[in-house]
């Protein structure tokens, strides 16, 4: 529609968009404490924003695995 609510529309050209997105991640690691755990996943993270630089992971809990 145009401005005056009839027809098509008056100008037809292409806008930017951003779409801001959520990745949930759940990753296992084999260490001696929740710290050392905690820098493993540093490093994975490191490695993934470095070859995606657009995403972006933090940590949202750190669990000993049962």
């Amino acid at each position: 529609m145009n401005r005056y609510g009839r027809g098509p529309g008056i100008i037809s050209r292409r806008r930017g968009y951003r779409v801001e997105a959520a990745c949930r991640m759940n990753a296992g690691f084999y260490a001696r404490s929740a710290e050392e755990a905690e820098d493993l996943f540093n490093d994975l993270s490191a490695a993934v924003e470095d070859r995606f630089p657009g995403i972006v992971l933090e940590i949202k809990d750190v669990y000993e695995d049962d």
